[in-house]
């Protein structure tokens, strides 16, 4: 089981999603949700508008509009 710390930082945060999405971890159905939306919470509150952090094969992207997206490859 993976522990999912909000204490973070969102390099580390996407680069547990990154290991999730390339089978490398395990994360259940809720650490996933919880994964989620704290990537999404940190993208609202530390990029601006257009900005997008990229880790291995996920992105996370605030968009001009301010929604806030992930996106795996």
């Amino acid at each position: 089981m993976t522990l999912i710390d909000p204490t973070l930082g969102t390099l580390e945060l996407l680069r547990m999603a990154a290991e999730n999405h390339q089978k490398k971890i395990s994360l259940s159905e809720d650490e996933r949700l919880l994964l989620v939306s704290m990537l999404k919470e940190r993208g609202q509150d530390e990029l601006e508008y257009g900005q997008e952090i990229e880790v291995e094969n996920v992105r996370l992207v605030r968009r001009v509009n301010g929604a806030v997206g992930i996106y795996f490859s």
